[in-house]
């Protein structure tokens, strides 16, 4: 239960109330002290002062961009945030040079003097500095500092008494240190520890394990967060396997009860040494698939006694269900499910399962686009687990393998083939499925590799009757798809692969399907191209470019291929660029997006000799010539949006791509203003801020 309005009586009332039997106590050390003087079993926690030592076998890229990343998570309100770098001598200019790319601003001693004296006050700091973007905080101290610099280093001559910002400092501004040594560099970081941090936090960036442990050994710290950020690393979860938490114990040192990460029950002051563990990846795709024209004969070889074929009436229309059912004269009962719409609802689903209840089906064939394909896999699963409730399969991840609601691990009875008739989702070997809540009319992403296919048929002839509008537009959600999985935060060799051998098919043959829709050559390598994007995406995911798409697709009903391509210059620049924020990965050690969309244009031979960022722009001009070739629109002003109604619209496009789960793989954690900036710059085709 949550109290919104409380006053200081009220959290008296309630620590001294007979039915309370635990304080759990978070926040200024006032509010601990008095849990603890309640008379009440209480578990509070210290106040932090976490110095990283930046040791000189260190990967400085690695240590730099995980710093910044840590500090900036929410301007370094996070206690066990990093307060003070101690670098090495041997490596202390070319760590400074690493911040300074990044978007650190060096202070002179001028400067020093004045984040010393205009954020703190007789030691503590000034509740109205508390995470404040660097901006303000410059503005506040007359600090002249460049745009979009992400924290102050301020280089320091002491600790304690005399240097205010040796201590807490919860906004981004870092002390900074000079060491001859790794003794000299302990020894500060133990003055550090010990002034205002004690059994709280501390980090080292290492590759030398006798300095680890001698480092780990000596600071009085609960986390010894190793090669990782700290205040991420300190949270749990992400970087290692510490237990999630906003609470750090601090032991004796700090007047708490337990040194660990506040959870169910602390006796003990346990230290725990938490390395930077590396994500083990992984690579899932259907069992079979069988490609290239007339591989849908495959299915005369499919041992069943029932099978439902879920299609749409256009597909039995165009013959398509016809196509599949010649290869079926074997089967002794087949039913068609045909009640499928665009973006299916959840009823649809459930009409679907009871189908199913009523013919037990050993095979199910999905014909059709994505949304038969995405319906079909929903209809498999929940006949087959009707204990889940859909709304459970509404909670956020980040990780399919690290979720609050887990899937059904049993394999499935029923056997999935998906036989697409489009070029472009690749949901015939995705384990996703979009299906829409009836009543908040709110797209729901069902994600979990039981849900994929377990064949997929990848035959030709079931394009040949797509119009050369639809051809474009699912044709360019293929090239968006391997793009983004490209340069996602989980992309890998096998995705790699994959993506970069659709991205080349699609510049060669998509024009051609367009131009001439009955070329066989071209229709099958579009469709293996959709196939292999599929894959790749299946298991990097995708980016802040589908986010996008979503939102405005939802808003304007923008075809999903069409809006995907009108934002694809914009993304691929916004990620080319050095982020505001990264991404945290425990796999990504340095920012690198720009340089793989330079390796694809090297691939399709655009630019070879350039420099990174002229090979960039290369790719993205050689998007806009294929867009244009195609007759497709380089902007939403373009495609027919009114303006003003684009501008109203702006935040609720805004809020639905912030909260789109596609953007959590983007190799660059957009902010809201970012967002913002790139509809509007796919609506006018230009950048609307510097």
């Amino acid at each position: 239960q949550c109290i919104p309005d409380i006053t200081l009586e009220d959290v008296e009332y309630l620590f001294r109330h007979p039915d309370v039997a635990l304080i759990d106590a978070t926040g200024g050390t006032g509010m601990v002290k008095a849990a603890y003087s309640s008379g009440k079993p209480a578990l509070g926690v210290g106040a932090g002062n976490t110095p990283v030592y930046i040791e000189s076998t260190a990967d400085i890229e690695m240590a730099v961009v995980d710093i910044l990343t840590s500090k900036t998570f929410d301007n370094g309100t996070i206690c066990a945030s990093e307060q003070t770098v101690i670098v090495d001598e041997a490596i202390y200019d070319d760590v400074l040079d690493r911040f300074r790319h990044y978007g650190a601003h060096i202070c002179n001693d001028e400067e020093v003097h004045l984040l010393g004296t205009k954020t703190l006050h007789r030691g503590f700091m000034k509740p109205s500095m508390i995470g404040k973007p660097p901006a303000y905080i410059a503005e506040k101290c007359g600090i002249n500092i460049a745009e979009g610099t992400k924290l102050f280093l301020a280089p320091l001559k002491g600790i304690g008494d005399g240097h205010p910002l040796s201590g807490e400092k919860l906004f981004p501004v870092l002390g900074l240190y000079r060491a001859r040594d790794a003794q000299e560099a302990i020894n500060i970081a133990l003055d550090i520890n010990y002034y205002g941090g004690t059994g709280h936090t501390a980090s080292i960036f290492s590759r030398n394990e006798d300095v680890i442990r001698e480092y780990s050994d000596k600071i009085n710290a609960g986390r010894i967060i190793v090669n990782s950020p700290s205040s991420i690393g300190a949270l749990g979860g992400v970087y290692n396997d510490l237990e999630p938490t906003f609470s750090f114990g601090c032991g004796t040192g700090g007047g708490n009860i337990t040194m660990d990460n506040i959870n169910v029950q602390h006796y003990l002051n346990i230290k725990k040494v938490a390395r930077r563990t590396t994500a083990s990846m992984w690579f899932r795709a259907p069992n079979e698939i069988y490609f290239n024209q007339n591989s849908v004969e495959f299915l005369r070889t499919i041992q069943s006694q029932t099978t439902i074929v879920i299609t749409t009436p256009v597909n039995e229309k165009l013959g398509h269900v016809e196509m599949v059912e010649r290869q079926l004269t074997h089967v002794p009962v087949i039913e068609h499910f045909t009640n499928v719409s665009p973006e299916p609802p959840y009823s649809q689903v459930q009409a679907g399962v009871e189908l199913c209840k009523r013919y037990n089906p050993d095979t199910i064939i999905a014909v059709g686009g994505g949304s038969v394909l995405d319906i079909a896999k929903a209809i498999r699963f929940f006949y087959e687990h009707p204990e889940v409730d859909f709304n459970d399969l509404k909670v956020n991840f980040l990780d399919p393998r690290k979720r609050i609601i887990q899937y059904p691990e049993e394999k499935s009875r029923i056997k999935l083939i998906a036989v697409p008739t489009t070029s472009g989702t690749g949901s015939e070997v995705t384990p996703f499925a979009v299906i829409t809540d009836d009543e908040t009319h709110q797209k729901i992403s069902m994600a979990d590799y039981n849900l994929a296919p377990d064949i997929a048929i990848v035959d030709p002839n079931f394009t040949m009757t797509v119009p050369p509008a639809v051809t474009v537009d699912t044709g360019l959600d293929t090239l968006t798809h391997a793009l983004e999985s490209m340069v996602s935060s989980l992309a890998n060799d096998y995705t790699d692969g994959l993506a970069l051998s659709s991205i080349m098919s699609v510049f060669k043959h998509l024009e051609t399907c367009y131009r001439e829709p009955s070329n066989v050559e071209s229709r099958q390598r579009m469709h293996n191209a959709s196939c292999m994007a599929g894959m790749a995406f299946a298991n990097a995911f995708l980016g802040v470019n589908h986010a996008l798409a979503h939102a405005v697709g939802a808003t304007f009903g923008v075809a999903h291929g069409r809006a995907n391509a009108i934002f694809l210059p914009y993304v691929i620049r916004y990620n080319s660029e050095i982020p505001t924020k990264f991404t945290p990965n425990p796999n990504v050690k340095t920012y690198k997006a720009d340089k793989k969309y330079a390796y694809i244009a090297e691939m399709i031979h655009l630019n070879e000799n350039g420099t990174v960022p002229e090979k960039v722009q290369s790719l993205i001009d050689a998007i806009r010539g294929l867009m244009q070739r195609c007759d497709v629109p380089l902007t939403f002003r373009d495609y027919g949006i009114a303006e003003q109604e684009f501008k109203e619209k702006l935040p609720l496009m805004v809020n639905l791509a912030m909260i789109d789960p596609s953007g959590r793989s983007n190799p660059r954690m957009p902010m809201i203003t970012e967002i913002s900036d790139l509809l509007m710059e796919a609506y006018y085709g230009q950048k609307v801020s510097q």
